[in-house]
């Protein structure tokens, strides 16, 4: 399956592109949550910091020293500066820094600290020996802050001292989902970059994201429909979700039908077109659309998950027969 994301972040690539010609001191990401911008500022530093870049897009060439520094997140001229609470949750716990302020983390029980939502002034102060020494490989120096948003005002009063004075060949990407919360001293001295994506877009990199409906797409591509089978394989997956990504490919496969371009799912034209052809009647098809429209109101709380999934995927195959 081609990731959606990759297709969207050539797109980006497009408007990014200029940008990064100008090399900023400070660029700031805006798009929706959850659509890969925080991926798409480590493409950013992998191609600003590649030995190699692709002729062309100028993306990382993915090969030369940088680029496997970068894949195993061990470069010495990046940095990643995230909420503790979100390093942990992502698994990313290479810019983690202990507090060192006087205030204590809040306690979970049994003597746990509770890890911060916010980036921290010690995470920014923690940055200054990173600026001030010169690059590794003898170029660029690259802090990637994700999300900005969640800077405490202490945090963005230290990054705003550092960005007033700008040291040469470093370069901060910051990432948010809108400019709420982010002072305006630090947003005049950002180029900002709105990355833009559909609704439908942002609907479709969120479902491919959810790991436990990941198995259905390539299935509705390449295998005949077989509840029994399918609804077994579903096993703890979102019924929401699974209705949310039959209901967006079988409006592909109308779209088809009535020779139109696919709205979400381009890479698999070949097998909408097979269903397509399938489809018994466009009065059968509306009738199935609207059966599973009546299911969205029993998917938040099945009863019988199994045999949902089982009612879900036999009204399906009913658009065939």
């Amino acid at each position: 399956m081609i990731n959606n994301e990759f297709l969207i972040y050539k797109s980006w690539w497009n408007l990014a592109s200029s940008a990064l010609a100008r090399r900023p001191s400070a660029l700031m990401l805006v798009g929706p949550s959850g659509v890969g911008k925080t991926g798409f500022g480590r493409e950013i530093a992998a191609a600003m910091l590649c030995e190699s870049p692709l002729q062309g897009d100028l993306s990382a060439c993915g090969a030369c020293q940088s680029c496997q520094w970068m894949r195993v997140a061990q470069h010495p001229d990046f940095r990643w500066i995230q909420p503790d609470a979100l390093a942990a949750e992502s698994g990313n716990l290479e810019e983690s820094v202990e507090d060192t302020g006087s205030a204590e983390p809040a306690e979970t029980g049994a003597g746990e600290k509770k890890k911060s939502q916010e980036i921290r002034i010690e995470q920014i102060r923690s940055l200054s020996g990173f600026a001030n020494v010169g690059a590794h490989r003898g170029g660029l120096r690259i802090v990637l802050i994700n999300p900005a948003n969640r800077m405490n005002y202490a945090a963005a009063n230290a990054l705003l001292k550092t960005l007033e004075e700008p040291t040469e060949n470093l370069m901060f990407i910051l990432i948010a989902d809108g400019l709420r919360g982010i002072a305006p001293t630090i947003l005049s001295r950002c180029q900002r970059l709105r990355l833009p994506i559909s609704d439908a877009e942002v609907g479709r990199v969120q479902l491919e994201k959810n790991e436990s409906v990941q198995w259905l797409l390539p299935a509705l591509a390449a295998e005949p429909i077989d509840p029994l089978r399918w609804a077994e394989r579903a096993g703890k997956s979102s019924p929401v979700d699974v209705l949310e990504l039959l209901h967006r490919w079988m409006n592909d496969v109308a779209r088809v039908r009535l020779g139109v371009t696919p709205r979400l799912f381009v890479e698999y034209h070949q097998a909408l077109q097979a269903h397509a052809g399938r489809l018994r009647s466009p009065q059968r098809f509306s009738s199935v659309m609207a059966d599973l429209q009546r299911q969205r109101a029993l998917a938040e709380h099945p009863l019988n998950p199994r045999l949902f999934f089982e009612t879900i995927f036999e009204r399906l195959q009913r658009a065939y027969e």
